[in-house]
């Protein structure tokens, strides 16, 4: 999987559990979390050889992630909302270079209205 660039992600539009969530284990491990189980509950183990969540996480995050939910079940939350982010940053890096709302409506499957939203977010 590849990383996108999380620097501009404004963490107070983020859910409270996705936020939670990424001040036990960080922010790229969260992305990593949300990408791979997002929508879906997942156990947390007490000892980290009984889960396949060492496959996603780097040990650090793990060892968090137990120390703080250990035998709970979590939801964890979509990668959608990093998504939605992502993409509304790219809309406004293309419309500020010039791209009509025509042509990012139809690139991004959006409304004309919600291209205007997001470029007001600006």
């Amino acid at each position: 999987m590849e990383m996108p660039d999380l620097s501009n992600i404004d963490l107070t539009q983020l859910p409270h559990s996705l936020q939670a969530l990424i001040e036990c284990i960080g922010l790229d491990s969260a992305y990593r979390l949300t990408h791979a189980f997002g929508g879906r509950p997942k156990y947390i183990p007490k000892h980290r050889r009984r889960t396949k969540l060492a496959d996603v996480l780097p040990p650090e995050a793990l060892d968090a992630l137990i120390q703080r939910f250990a035998g709970l079940a979590l939801e964890i939350p979509k990668s959608d909302h990093f998504q939605r982010q992502l993409r509304n940053q790219q809309i406004q890096r293309e419309s500020a270079s010039g791209l009509s709302r025509s042509l990012l409506a139809d690139k991004y499957g959006l409304s004309l209205r919600q291209i205007g939203n997001i470029r007001r977010q600006a």
